[in-house]
Formats: structure tokens, C-alpha cells, sequence
């Protein structure tokens, strides 16, 4: 099992499940399912590793008995619209997570908890909901299914730190890595939503992405809030944020080297 996926476990009171086993789980799912994965340039092969607890007692404890299985899904890209940027609602009456809490699991319920939030986002015309602390709403977190990255006009990346509210997701650990490694100025650092809109419309932040399994990069046009909107350079998709996504699935794509043993060959 992954770290993360060992750490999630932990929290959630489950098994964790031994790494050759899941590795295993996941090598028999894509030689069995490789006819299915398209060739159009956005499309792939969507793998997802699940547990659940299925041990027959009526109460409130940890199971006895757990399933693990692994389920495919041939996908296209993750924003519908064809619009180069997405765009954003923040929601100041819910949170996705609380300190004390299962945000940094990879858990079913917090999707269930961030999907009035999402539903308000559509209503006001938005692919994406924004979620803020759940001690101070003002401190930017992560989107409803996704890690956020902010590029400004110095070259530099911030992105939140990790916590107990934030999910520690691989596709944001590997980016900061590959910006890390040509050269890029990397900061995990908290950034107020206060200070996401006076560094939009000062230019002084230049770009903004989204960053997730399903996601990969994303780019960021406007953010809309009760407050008021605002928009982020643009709503072009920026030079680091597609500088970032290339190099990150032609990765995947097995089109460029793999020097962090990050891609694994089926065959």
C-alpha cells in the first residue's frame, strides 16, 4: 500500500494492506483491462483501490473483516466545459474538513461532505467549490477533489501546507518535486483568500492551478465568492503551470525519462 494509502488506513481505523499484495491487485486489474485504455491524448485508464468494512455486527467499532478490490474506469478529462481555465466558488458556510478529522484520509465522506458545497459552485456558474479553514475561514485549504498551487510573478510556487484538513496527494507531491528540480522556488506556506485576490488583481500573482489524480493540472481562470470575483492572469493557462503538466505525463505517458521510479511497465 502507499504512504498514503497506509496513513489513511491508520486513521480509519482499517488494515493496512501489505504493499506487494496491492501492487499485485493493481499489475492484475491493468493486464486484464489494458484493451480498454483509449488513445485519444486526455484519455487513460482510471484505477481506484478501495476498502470497505463488511463484518456482520449491528454497533459502532472497528470492523473485523474488511474487502479490498480495485475498480477501472476508461476516462477523458476531468473539466467538461473545453474552456482552457476552470473557475472557482469559495464557500464560506461549509468546510471539507476540521482539525481532528479524517481530511488527510482518502475517505468516501469527505466527498460526501464537500458535495452541497460543489452543487452551490454549479449553482453560481462554477466547475469548482474552494474550501477554507474550519477555524478562521480565511486560510485557502483545497478544492472539492483536488490540491491548489499558486505560481507568482518571481518564478515561485506556494501551495498550503499539509495538515490533518488537506489531503496529501500524489499528484501535488510530484509536482513540487519536479519544480523543485529545475530550479523552481517552492513554498509550502499558508495564503489567506484575502491575500489570493489582492495578489490577482495587484499581477503579483501570475498563475493557478488545480492538481489531482483525475485533475493532473489545471488551470485556474477566476475565482468567485460572495464578496465579489476576480481573475488570474488572464485566464490564460500560464507558462509553469503547462511547463509543470507536460513534464508530468509525458512521465506517465512513458515520453520522457523517469528518473524517480515513479512509472511502472505492465507488460
Amino acid at each position: 500500500m502507499p504512504n498514503g494509502s497506509r496513513r489513511a488506513a491508520r486513521r480509519l481505523a482499517m488494515p493496512e494492506l501489505p504493499e506487494a499484495m496491492f501492487l499485485e491487485s493493481v499489475r492484475g486489474l491493468v493486464r486484464a483491462d489494458r484493451d480498454w485504455i483509449p488513445d485519444a491524448e486526455e484519455g487513460s485508464l482510471y484505477l481506484r483501490p478501495f476498502m470497505f468494512a463488511s463484518g456482520a455486527f449491528l454497533g459502532v467499532r472497528p470492523s473485523s473483516q474488511y474487502v479490498f478490490a480495485v475498480i477501472a474506469s476508461a476516462v477523458g478529462g476531468y473539466f467538461k466545459g473545453g474552456s482552457p481555465s476552470v473557475s472557482l466558488w469559495v464557500t464560506r458556510e461549509y468546510v471539507r474538513a476540521a482539525p481532528g478529522g479524517t481530511g488527510a484520509a482518502k475517505c468516501g465522506g469527505n466527498y460526501a461532505a464537500s458535495l452541497i458545497a460543489q452543487a452551490e459552485a454549479i449553482r453560481h456558474g462554477c466547475d469548482q467549490v474552494v474550501f477554507l479553514d474550519a477555524v478562521e475561514r480565511r486560510w485557502v485549504e483545497e478544492l472539492g477533489g483536488m490540491n491548489v498551487c499558486f505560481v507568482f510573478d518571481d518564478g515561485s510556487l506556494q501551495t498550503p501546507p499539509l495538515s490533518d484538513t488537506i489531503l496529501a496527494g500524489v499528484t501535488r507531491d510530484s509536482l513540487l518535486r519536479l519544480a523543485s528540480n529545475i530550479g523552481v522556488t517552492v513554498r509550502e506556506e499558508p495564503y489567506s483568500i484575502e491575500q489570493w485576490e489582492a495578489d490577482a488583481r495587484s499581477g503579483h500573482l501570475t498563475e493557478a492551478f488545480a492538481c489531482g489524480t483525475a485533475a493532473v493540472v489545471t488551470p485556474i481562470g477566476s475565482v468567485k465568492g460572495a464578496e465579489g470575483e476576480f481573475t488570474i492572469g488572464g485566464q490564460s493557462i500560464g507558462p509553469l503551470t503547462m511547463r509543470l503538466r507536460s513534464a508530468l505525463v509525458d512521465i506517465q505517458r512513458g515520453a520522457a525519462p523517469d528518473p524517480y521510479g515513479w512509472v511502472e511497465l505492465v507488460d
